[in-house]
């Protein structure tokens, strides 16, 4: 009985499911909102493979046609291009609506899938470094050199590249300049006591206790709400955004916020592709104006960082605009965010600083196209463990990094201690210690247990590592 009733209704499914003969008709008269209509609620797998092509095919002329003015349309005629075939073009335009429509993450994605699964079209290739180069991400530059020489894209490939390796010279200066400002920071804000950009002095409007903040969006697009402050608010599944001060909402600096909102969307993407773990809760950001930021946690830090992360937040400073390296520190701060959750909201005290910082700063290394520190930093750190003078993790398992006499080498110390861990069972393994030491396990009976070994050998090993490089 039960298994007729289903079959009937599979029946009935399959009749109601348009032709692709319709979605040919559609096509060859120009109307594409009846096109998306008629297809938008249609599985695909009620189609044989020639219909599906069919069907896919005009679903993507009509992506490419409204590509230029209706760009939301486009990427959604694009996405269900792509859910009934993976066909180049399909992707691709998906891949640009979703640019235009501002989905980020969704955008990278299906051009990557490209990419992978058409692997001699130099299109993708093109559409994929142009937008890595948009982001200033240093994947920008291999996928525009992967362009071949006879492909007529070449040439604005080439184009692209040398856009590339110009911002690639200009982020270098650009990291000297933050080294510098770092420094600078410590001596000024004295020294051993100085406030850590990553673990500042929770400000009084925080929220107690780092409780995760209610999920007022439940997908990808933002919605607009107050809260019961009177805050202006903006929130999808993944971040809620407001502003320090009440009186002032989106309107008012649209700009700004689409840029905040892109790079934080980048970070979350970046995380879930290298650490395997995003954010499930939603994240507070709240956005400052350069005078209160530099008013609630000092002239110095205003002018040195973006932003950073504490009690449950990313609070951002109004800068200009975001540098290459300063969204390469929003993706360090953003994973802060994840192992806090991961901790289950009680890292501090709990996981080693070493281990938190390192963490962080080797996801930014590798969402910046390396796996080890800069050679100028590599060079410090094997100056110091030839003699044996390395900083010990035990001794930063507390406290700042910032705030000891050399912090860049610190973060690298524990980056590099980290990625140890990581090369033996990978960021899950190291991300499930994480979640023991929240919920209170005793660290070296865990650290033992996961690594079959103690920290002490972590240590050696570093050492003895980082002499021969």
């Amino acid at each position: 009985m039960l298994a007729a009733c289903l079959a009937a209704c599979l029946a009935a499914l399959l009749a109601a499911a348009p032709p692709a003969s319709k979605a040919d008709s559609l096509a060859a008269g120009k109307q594409w909102e009846e096109l998306y209509l008629a297809f938008a609620a249609v599985a695909p797998d009620g189609y044989g493979e020639a219909d599906k092509k069919r069907v896919a095919r005009a679903l993507a002329q009509g992506c490419t046609a409204l590509l230029a003015e209706d760009a939301v349309m486009a990427y959604s005629l694009g996405e269900k291009s792509v859910a009934f075939e993976a066909s180049a073009e399909g992707l691709l335009c998906a891949g640009l609506g979703a640019q235009k429509a501002d989905q980020r993450g969704a955008a990278e994605e299906l051009l990557q899938r490209g990419v992978k699964s058409y692997p001699k079209d130099a299109r993708l290739k093109l559409e994929l470094g142009r937008f890595l180069l948009e982001d200033g991400d240093p994947r920008a530059r291999a996928a525009l050199e992967d362009v071949p020489k006879k492909a007529k894209e070449y040439k604005e490939a080439q184009a692209l590249l040398a856009k590339a390796k110009e911002l690639a010279s200009q982020d270098s200066a650009a990291r000297s300049e933050a080294k510098a400002q770092e420094r600078e920071l410590v001596k000024r804000q004295g020294g051993e006591g100085a406030v850590s950009p990553v673990e500042p002095t929770p400000i009084a409007e925080s929220r107690p206790g780092g409780a995760a903040p209610p999920i007022t969006g439940t997908s990808n697009t933002y919605e607009s709400s107050v809260d019961g402050e009177g805050r202006r608010v903006r929130a999808n599944a993944h971040f809620r955004f407001r502003y320090f001060n009440g009186q002032r909402d989106f309107g008012q600096r649209a700009d700004y916020e689409g840029t905040v909102q892109a790079a934080l969307e980048e970070a979350r993407v970046s995380s879930d592709r290298i650490l395997g773990r995003s954010r499930e809760s939603a994240l507070d950001i709240i956005l400052y104006s350069r005078e209160e930021f530099a008013m609630h946690h000092g002239a110095q830090m205003a002018m040195a960082v973006a932003g950073f992360y504490s009690e449950n937040a990313i609070r951002m400073n109004d800068s200009a605009e975001l540098t290459p390296t300063q969204r390469a520190v929003l993706v360090h701060e953003y994973v802060h965010a994840v192992v806090d959750e991961v901790a289950g909201f009680r890292p501090h005290g709990q996981v080693p600083v070493w281990m938190n910082e390192g963490l962080a700063e080797l996801t930014k290394w590798r969402y910046e196209g390396r796996d080890a520190a800069t050679p100028d930093l590599r060079q410090a750190m094997q100056q110091l463990a030839l003699q044996d003078r390395l900083p010990p993790l035990k001794q930063m398992s507390q406290g700042p990094l910032i705030g000891m006499r050399n912090p860049a080498v610190a973060y690298a110390v524990a980056a590099s201690a980290v990625k140890l861990l990581v090369d033996r069972g990978g960021f899950r393994e190291l991300l499930e210690l994480i979640k023991e030491l929240g919920a209170g396990a005793n660290f070296d009976k865990a650290f033992e247990s996961h690594y079959g070994r103690d920290l002490d050998a972590v240590q050696d090993e570093l050492t003895q590592d980082l002499k021969h490089k």
